[in-house]
C-alpha cells in the first residue's frame, strides 16, 4: 500500500519540498548534536558552500510547501480571528529569516566570518517567530481545553486533553529556549565568529548557573519529551481507537509502543546512568551511543506517528466525500508537520559553529507549529466532533421513535422523520464549525443517512 496519499492540493511535489526541507533541517540537527565528532572537518571551504547550499535549498523547499498548505487551510484561516492573522504571517517571518541567511553568507564568503549579532537577530526574529508559535501552542491549548471542558462525553475525548497537554509543554520548552538562548548570545559570545573560534556543543560552553541548568533540565527537556514520548503519543493512541479495526491492532501497539520507547531511552538512558538530576549530561561523549539512539529514536517514533495519519487519511480516501477530502489535507499536513517540529525544537544554534550549523532548524520552528499546532488541532476536532455528531444521531434517532415505530408508518412519513434527524445534525455541526472553524466528516448527507440506517439495524438486530 503506498504511504503518500493526496489531494487536489497537496500533491506528490508538496510531499517531495516538504521532505527535502525535513532532510536538511535533520542533517543541521546532526551537526550540532554532534559537533564534537564531526565540528572539524565542517569547519572548512567544504562546510561553507554546504551551508550556502542547504541554507537556499530549505527556504525555497519550506516556502514552496508552505504555499501549497495554506491553500489547503484556507477554509479554517478564512475567520478574520487575531490567531488567523498571525498564521497567516508566516511567509513573512521566513522571508524575514531568508534576507538575515543572506547576510551572513555574503558575510563569511568576502571576509570568513559572520556576526554574532545576525545570530542574535535570528534568535530575536524567530524568537518573536518562537513567541507566534508558542501563542500558537497557546492557543490551541485553550481551544483544546475549551472543547474537552464542553464536551458530553469527557471520557471519549481524552484525547483533546491529552493534545492540549502536549502543547502546553511546548509552550514552556520553547519558550525557556528563547530566554537562555538570548541571553547566552548577548552576553557570553564575541562580537564575530571566524574559523578559529572553539565552538562546542557541551552543556559547560553555555555558561549557565546551577540554578540555570536545572531549569534547563526541568523545564526545557523533560517538558519537549514529554510532550512528543508520552502526552502525544496518549493523543494519538485515543485518535487511532476510531481506527482501530480498519488498521488492525498489530499495527495499532506498534505505533503507541515502538516511538516512546525509542525516544526515551535515547534522552533519559545518560541521566539513569549517572545518576544525574541538575544537569542535562546528554551532550557528554561517553554517552555518544545515546545521542545516537536518541536522534535515531525521534526520527523512527515521527515517522511512525506520521505513518499512523497517513494510514487513516488511506482509508478515508476510499470513501470520498467532500468533507472527507478536507479531513484528508488536515491528516497529512498532520503527519507532515509531526516529522518537522521534532527536530525545529532541538536546540543547537548556541554551538555558534563555524559556518553556523543549528541556525537552519531554528529558523524553520515557526514554520513547524504553524503546521503542527493547526494540523493537529484540525484532525483532533475533527474527530472529537464526528464522535460527538454520531452520538446526537443516535439521540435524535430515537427521540424520533425511528427504531421503534419505522415499521408502522408510510414510506413518505420515515422518509420526511429522516429529513428532520439531517437537518438537526447539519445544525449542530454548522455551530461547531462556527465555534473552532474545522469541518466534521459527518457534514455530507448520505453518510449521515448511512449512519443512521445502521443505527436502526443495530437496534432492531438488539430487539430481535
Amino acid at each position: 500500500m503506498p504511504l503518500i496519499v493526496t489531494t487536489s492540493i497537496i500533491n506528490k511535489k508538496t510531499y517531495l519540498m516538504t521532505f527535502i526541507a525535513w532532510a536538511i533541517i535533520v542533517t543541521d540537527v546532526i551537526f550540532g548534536t554532534f559537533l564534537d565528532a564531526l565540528g572539524k572537518p565542517l569547519n572548512s571551504s567544504f562546510g561553507v558552500i554546504l551551508f550556502i547550499t542547504m541554507s537556499i535549498t530549505v527556504f525555497f523547499a519550506g516556502l514552496y510547501a508552505l504555499r501549497d498548505y495554506m491553500v489547503a487551510l484556507r477554509k479554517v484561516l478564512e475567520a478574520p480571528s487575531f490567531f488567523n492573522r498571525l498564521y497567516k504571517a508566516t511567509p513573512i517571518f521566513l522571508y524575514a529569516l531568508l534576507v538575515i541567511f543572506g547576510a551572513i553568507i555574503v558575510e563569511m564568503v568576502l571576509f570568513s566570518q559572520y556576526s554574532t549579532f545576525l545570530l542574535i537577530l535570528i534568535v530575536l526574529i524567530s524568537g518573536v517567530a518562537i513567541g507566534v508559535a508558542v501563542l500558537f501552542f497557546g492557543f490551541r491549548t485553550y481551544k483544546f481545553l475549551s472543547w474537552f471542558k464542553s464536551s458530553s462525553n469527557k471520557r471519549h475525548n481524552i484525547m483533546i486533553l491529552a493534545f492540549a497537554v502536549s502543547s502546553m509543554l511546548l509552550c514552556i520548552s520553547m519558550t525557556v529556549t528563547t530566554v537562555f538562548d538570548t541571553k547566552e548570545l548577548v552576553f557570553s559570545r564575541p562580537p564575530s565568529i571566524d574559523p578559529n573560534f572553539h565552538s562546542s556543543n557541551s552543556m559547560a560552553s553555555r555558561h549557565l548557573s546551577s540554578i540555570e541548568l536545572v531549569i534547563h533540565l526541568y523545564m526545557f527537556l523533560v517538558p519537549q519529551v514529554t510532550a512528543i514520548a508520552i502526552a502525544e503519543t496518549v493523543a494519538v493512541a485515543y485518535f487511532l481507537r476510531y481506527f482501530r479495526d480498519q488498521i488492525g491492532r498489530a499495527i495499532f501497539w506498534t505505533i503507541i509502543i515502538l516511538p516512546p520507547v525509542f525516544f526515551l531511552t535515547g534522552v533519559f538512558g545518560p541521566q539513569l546512568l549517572s545518576h544525574s538530576g541538575d544537569v542535562m549530561v546528554y551532550q557528554l561523549p561517553r554517552f555518544l551511543i545515546f545521542r545516537v539512539i536518541g536522534t535515531a529514536g525521534w526520527v523512527v517514533a515521527d515517522f511512525v506517528i506520521a505513518f499512523a495519519y497517513l494510514l487513516v487519511a488511506k482509508k478515508l480516501g476510499r470513501q470520498i466525500t467532500s468533507s472527507h477530502n478536507k479531513i484528508i489535507n488536515y491528516l497529512i499536513i498532520a503527519a507532515l508537520s509531526t516529522i518537522l517540529v521534532s527536530p525545529t525544537t532541538n536546540n543547537w544554534i548556541t554551538n555558534n559553529s563555524y559556518p553556523p550549523f543549528g541556525a537552519i532548524q531554528r529558523a524553520f520552528v515557526v514554520l513547524a507549529s504553524f503546521l503542527f499546532s493547526i494540523g493537529i488541532y484540525s484532525v483532533a476536532l475533527s474527530v472529537a466532533q464526528d464522535a460527538e455528531l454520531r452520538q446526537l444521531a443516535r439521540k435524535y434517532a430515537k427521540q424520533y421513535a425511528l427504531l421503534d415505530t419505522l415499521a408502522k408508518q408510510q414510506e413518505d412519513a420515515e422518509v420526511i422523520r429522516i429529513d428532520k434527524v439531517v437537518k438537526l445534525i447539519h445544525k449542530h455541526a454548522g455551530a461547531m464549525e462556527k465555534e473552532t472553524g474545522v469541518e466534521s466528516s459527518m457534514l455530507d448527507d448520505n453518510e449521515v443517512r448511512q449512519y443512521l440506517d445502521l443505527v436502526i439495524r443495530e437496534t432492531r438486530g438488539k430487539k430481535g
